[in-house]
């Protein structure tokens, strides 16, 4: 069987954390053929490696493969790595932080193939039962966005994220960091492209250090270079294709 959905998961220094998204993995695709995972090995200075080796050596998790980016260049970079080894018809990814669920993934597969034109279409995440604080922030950095760019962005980097091939055949020179995620939403957007919704929950991180906007000092490094780069954006995306 030819593969639907590859789904890329860009993992920096989560060792602690691989044996559970490995193990809910297994227990979510057990007897699927259409669906893979790559798991990124972007660049970690923990035991990453050492672990994905251990947990993977099962034959029962050959729908796993790993790619290993030598050195961190950016959180973009590592799924781009990703991406572009992927061979599924539908391409999508999330986070290895466990803080939400890798079946939402298939959730959202089943909506972006229940659409009239499934490869017109952008599916991310949003984030629900939220703290009242990370609502607010949120939601000010969407209105920024959007007043910005000129199209409505909601919940920038909420995962997962999916698409079709056809759309990422589209990418012209996306950002290694992590304003990556603003750049494939507003090409979307730019494209025309029905935005699809699929609401998750939003757990606490259980090991490791959260890499983007985990903590107030995190979301205001992460507000600087998302606002600069979205100022950058505007005019660099307007060489995109229609």
């Amino acid at each position: 069987m030819s593969t639907q959905l590859s789904i890329v998961i860009p993992c920096y220094n989560e060792a602690g954390n691989l044996p559970l998204i490995i193990a809910r993995l297994r227990e979510m695709l057990h007897g699927r053929s259409d669906v893979e995972v790559i798991l990124v090995n972007n660049g970690s200075k923990d035991n990453s490696a050492g672990v994905l080796a251990k947990e993977l050596a099962d034959p029962a998790l050959s729908f796993i493969r790993v790619e290993h980016v030598p050195v961190n260049k950016g959180y973009g970079f590592g799924i781009l790595s990703g991406l572009r080894s992927a061979r599924g018809e539908f391409m999508a990814w999330t986070h290895a932080d466990m803080q939400t669920d890798p079946a939402d993934v298939l959730k959202g597969l089943q909506k972006l193939l229940d659409a009239k034109d499934p490869h017109r279409c952008y599916l991310k995440g949003q984030r629900i039962a939220r703290s009242p604080f990370d609502t607010f922030f949120t939601f000010g950095m969407s209105l920024v966005a959007s007043a910005l760019l000129g199209v409505w962005m909601h919940d920038i980097n909420a995962q997962p994220k999916m698409f079709s091939r056809r759309f990422f055949e589209l990418w012209k020179s996306p950002p290694d960091d992590f304003a990556f995620e603003v750049y494939v939403y507003y090409l979307a957007r730019k494209l025309g492209m029905t935005i699809l919704t699929q609401p998750v929950s939003f757990a606490n991180r259980r090991h490791g250090e959260a890499k983007g906007g985990g903590t107030l000092a995190g979301k205001c490094r992460l507000t600087r270079r998302t606002l600069s780069y979205i100022i950058r954006l505007r005019s660099e995306l307007a060489k995109e294709p229609k």
